[in-house]
């Protein structure tokens, strides 16, 4: 009788510490597809240009190295109108590649998980439309920075991420090198296969 139940009781104490222990990390499939969408608000030098608030798209791709911390590569499309009724129908799209790191904080007590990430983005401006046709320019590709930070809300494979991100980064167009720089507020969904 001893014998069975000491092999009973090492049955249900493994059993019991094996739960605990698997509900530590989530799982978590090596690669999230995030689509993102949002306004955006001219900052600095781009502001003082005569851009004005606008609107931005964008996907990225994250492979997941570590259960919380994933790299991620993505593209990025920004659209700006402008202030200034001299300029006519002109408008700035700013475009390019983004790559870098993507750090989620577990909470584990509540839904809501904080993110944050940063990179470097390769993005060109391109302006067009304008009255002037000076002012209707091509840069080359220029490269920066992007840091953000936002909120989680998981509902299984599907994680609704909104957030606020800086963007920053500089091109030679005509005149030597321009400071492009501006805030994006969007709201992301995400989907981990």
């Amino acid at each position: 009788m001893s014998k069975h139940t000491l092999a009973l009781g090492a049955l249900l104490a493994t059993a019991a510490l094996a739960a605990p222990a698997r509900a530590q990390l989530p799982h978590i499939t090596p690669f999230s597809f995030e689509g993102r969408a949002g306004a955006a608000l001219p900052m600095g030098d781009f502001d003082d240009a005569g851009a004005s608030r606008g609107w931005t798209v964008s996907g990225s791709v994250t492979y997941h190295a570590l259960p919380y911390i994933g790299i991620y590569a993505g593209y990025t499309q920004t659209r700006f109108g402008t202030d200034d009724d001299l300029f006519g129908d002109g408008e700035f799209t700013d475009a390019g590649w983004d790559v870098g790191v993507m750090v989620g904080i577990p909470t584990p007590l509540i839904p809501i998980d904080p993110w944050i990430r940063g990179g470097m983005v390769f993005h060109r401006l391109d302006a067009e439309g304008f009255t002037d046709p000076a002012l209707n320019v091509e840069t080359e590709t220029g490269m920066g920075f992007a840091v953000g930070a936002g909120l989680g809300m998981g509902f299984g494979l599907i994680t609704f991420t909104p957030g606020v991100s800086l963007v920053r980064y500089s091109v030679d167009g005509d005149g030597g090198d321009r400071t492009i720089s501006y805030m994006k507020a969007d709201i992301g969904v995400r989907i981990r296969l």
